[in-house]
């Protein structure tokens, strides 16, 4: 069994150095839960009577009971409570109960501790929503601890049965230690409260209460939890019915897109980032533009319909292609001059070499214009008179 914890002061909580576990490990500190406890019941209305806090030497594990300014019936007040730890040992618990005036101790419903959330992601978020949540719920939560303790009153428990009871809190549920079943013993023989009926499920309820105050802070809220489940469960009590209140969440800052801001410049100044974006864009585009050298034709269905005109002129050009198309030559003569360099060209028709050049000239058919053109280069006198 763990040691019992003694009670400590808010200070002693406040100035536990908070704990380092890496970044998936989302802090909730011992600050943070009583300044946001503080805040929900002042909002709500609540005034604080009395509070109590009890953590481990260290204070690792930290518990936080506040007793409230609110009792419509005069047997039980409202209480808030929590529990919080660094050590990754025990999940962050609230809820709202009820302090039983009478006797010190106190009454947790069990749909009130089940919250717990592991100290992961949004945590400490989640937390203050659950504190506002349980705060919201408060006077349900307490109406119900109430019909549940009338109720108790009604129903008889003699002592045999009480055993009984006793039996499977601490061998099947084992929310009882050896020491805390022994004080619950010694409760039902000897009282240390006087209850208007000793055997009624009231005062049996409140034995187990009285042992469970020396808990374990780890498991304090737990083991109330489950103790009035157990006994509202067996006895059929009604559940009560929450408001639901959803956890509110910043929106996330929307980033612009650079190149529409223009990197924050004016927007009569052009930004070099702009520019390269643009241009990369651009070709990016001329990359999934089909080139037209790569189209086959012959394979695309061109439903055009030609006159008579139209399909002459296109005969015509594809007959003057085709008559290009036969005078290219794949041969080529090269040629070396005096300096030596050197010449390629392309055969178009019959060449040959002049003998005294070595360069290759077209041999034209002259048949037709020899009489037109019939030039005399020799230096006879052509009969002519001289201007001189």
């Amino acid at each position: 069994m763990p040691k019992k914890i003694k009670e400590c002061g808010k200070a002693h909580l406040i100035s536990v150095p908070l704990p380092d576990h890496g970044d998936s490990y989302t802090v909730i500190s011992h600050e943070s839960v009583i300044n946001h406890v503080y805040y929900e019941l002042a909002a709500a209305g609540f005034g604080i009577v009395s509070e109590e806090y009890r953590a481990t030497a260290d204070g690792n594990i930290a518990q936080g009971i506040h007793v409230l300014q609110y009792n419509s019936d005069p047997e039980l007040s409202m209480m808030f409570a929590w529990t919080n730890s660094y050590n990754k040992q025990v999940r962050f618990k609230c809820g709202v109960g009820a302090y039983v005036n009478h006797t010190g101790t106190t009454m947790v419903c069990g749909d009130m501790g089940s919250w717990a959330r592991k100290h992961t992601g949004t945590a400490d978020e989640e937390t203050v929503a659950t504190i506002r949540e349980q705060v919201t719920n408060a006077k349900m939560y307490y109406a119900q601890l109430v019909a549940d303790k009338n109720l108790m009153k009604d129903i008889k428990m003699n002592k045999r049965k009480q055993a009984q009871l006793l039996g499977i809190l601490f061998a099947e549920y084992q929310i009882l230690t050896t020491e805390q079943a022994s004080i619950v013993r010694s409760q039902m023989d000897k009282p240390s409260h006087v209850f208007e009926d000793s055997s009624s499920l009231w005062a049996f309820y409140n034995y187990v209460t009285i042992a469970l105050q020396s808990s374990h802070p780890k498991t304090w809220m737990e083991d109330q939890r489950v103790l009035h489940y157990f006994i509202s469960s067996v006895n059929n009590f009604s559940k009560p019915l929450p408001v639901e209140v959803e956890v509110e969440h910043e929106e996330e800052e929307k980033v612009a897109d650079p190149l529409l801001t223009n990197y924050g410049q004016p927007e009569n100044q052009t930004n070099l980032l702009v520019q390269i974006a643009e241009a990369e864009a651009e070709e990016a585009s001329l990359e999934l533009e089909p080139s037209m050298s790569n189209l086959d034709l012959s394979t695309t269905n061109l439903d055009i319909d030609l006159n008579d005109s139209e399909v002459e002129e296109v005969e015509e050009i594809e007959e003057i292609k085709e008559e290009q198309e036969d005078k290219v030559c794949d041969e080529t003569v090269s040629y070396t001059d005096p300096m030596g360099n050197t010449f390629e060209a392309p055969v178009i028709d019959v060449v040959n070499l002049n003998k005294e050049t070595m360069m290759s000239v077209v041999v034209v058919d002259t048949k037709d214009t020899e009489d037109d053109f019939a030039f005399d280069f020799s230096d006879e006198d052509d009969g002519d008179e001289a201007f001189f």
